[in-house]
């Protein structure tokens, strides 16, 4: 059985804020924040990125057969990587000129890392 240790997800998080991304965080399915990791002053809007996902979702995961694992919107002021991790929403956030590759897979790799705790957490 996997446990959830608050400093371990922390430092997980920390770790993928490099190369252009800026925050990570994840979130309960509601938009509110369970964990962050933010380096610039700026504060990105969290339940934004947890309502698209949440419409994804709800659409029956129609986007390519269903088999979607993370979305990735570009915005004027830069991109978001978001998914679902057992019953909980991961985000990242990354400056305009990150290589959208290089989003998708620290993405990848957090939410590889943080699965299990997380997953044995919604199990019980």
């Amino acid at each position: 059985m996997a446990i959830l240790k608050p400093l371990a997800l922390q430092k997980a998080l920390d770790q993928a804020n490099t190369g252009g991304v800026y925050a990570s965080m994840l979130l309960n399915q509601s938009g509110s924040p369970i964990a962050q990791a933010i380096l610039d002053s700026e504060r990105p809007t969290a339940s934004i990125a947890a309502h698209i996902w949440k419409l994804h979702v709800a659409s029956g995961d129609s986007i390519r057969g269903g088999d979607l694992e993370t979305l990735v919107i570009e915005c004027d002021q830069g991109k978001v990587a978001v998914g679902s991790v057992a019953e909980y929403i991961l985000c990242l956030y990354a400056k305009q000129s990150t290589e959208t590759g290089l989003l998708t897979t620290k993405f990848s790799i957090l939410r590889d890392h943080i699965y299990a705790p997380l997953q044995s957490i919604a199990e019980s």
